[in-house]
């Protein structure tokens, strides 16, 4: 669950948003409302949110002045940054303050929604890189602390269970397109961390991984007289034949049709 804190000095735009993000949005807490940058600063110190929906234009403190005071204090904060205006000027000086969106106002219900879950999404994934460094740390402990073997072995073993975790699931989708990105949100870690423990895991990294995994698939398909290499190319996740025989070809030294010849052949 993210908190989240609504910021503008127009009542009726506080609502529509509190309306829009209560509804539309699963894993958001709305833990407040500020109708100036004065308070927005108040209310940040007091909750501590984790994204902030701020008016960029309210009398006294400006929204931009705002976040620079918020994120001054607390730079893990996201914000979405709300205009009237549509001025280069403002939007770069946002960005400077690291504002992670600018919506033009009046916000679209659907502008709006993909521009928060762009924001949890991202605080998702530092919040699986915290917890991913907090695993290597406890990993690195372990020459220093052999006290500690029995804590670390939990890691290792739950580390080992997403990468068989990971085979399985290429096993069972590698006639469609996956992704390093797909794989590593199937087990609720980062990219990253993923393709690091995977070489680790298999000596290979994520992708030549795929590519042997659908060669040698494809070797015993060509088993079968009856099939066509082009049925076989599809069959294994390739929609381009020429890429297919190029792919093969660099894997095996041969192309699908020379090694099927050799396989009657021989």
């Amino acid at each position: 669950m993210y908190k989240l804190l609504i910021v503008d000095d127009e009542m009726l735009e506080r609502q529509a948003l509190r309306m829009i993000v209560s509804t539309k949005l699963k894993n958001i807490e709305i833990i407040g409302e500020a109708e100036n940058g004065r308070k927005a600063i108040q209310l940040a110190n007091q909750f501590a949110p984790n994204i902030i929906i701020m008016d960029i234009k309210m009398p006294g403190i400006t929204g931009i002045e705002a976040v620079k005071v918020i994120k001054d204090q607390q730079p893990d904060i996201k914000v979405i940054m709300l205009s009237a205006f549509d001025k280069f000027e403002y939007a770069r000086q946002v960005m400077q303050q690291g504002v992670k969106e600018y919506l033009l106002k009046p916000a679209r219900k659907d502008e709006l929604v993909a521009a928060v879950e762009r924001v949890i999404s991202e605080l998702n994934m530092e919040r699986r890189e915290k917890e991913e460094q907090e695993n290597l740390r406890k990993n690195l402990r372990l020459a220093i602390s052999p006290s500690e073997n029995e804590e670390v072995a939990w890691d290792l073993y739950y580390d080992d269970k997403k990468m068989k975790k990971i085979k399985d699931f290429i096993e069972e989708n590698f006639t469609k397109t996956i992704s390093l990105e797909d794989a590593a949100e199937y087990v609720g870690i980062s990219p990253f961390y993923l393709s690091k423990l995977f070489k680790e895991k298999f000596s290979v990294n994520f992708i030549d991984y795929i590519t042997q995994l659908r060669v040698n698939k494809a070797k015993d398909l060509m088993k079968n007289p009856e099939s066509s290499l082009k049925e076989i190319c599809f069959n294994v996740g390739y929609k381009d034949p020429n890429y297919f025989s190029r792919v093969f070809k660099k894997t095996t030294g041969y192309s699908p049709s020379e090694y099927r010849k050799r396989l009657f052949i021989g």
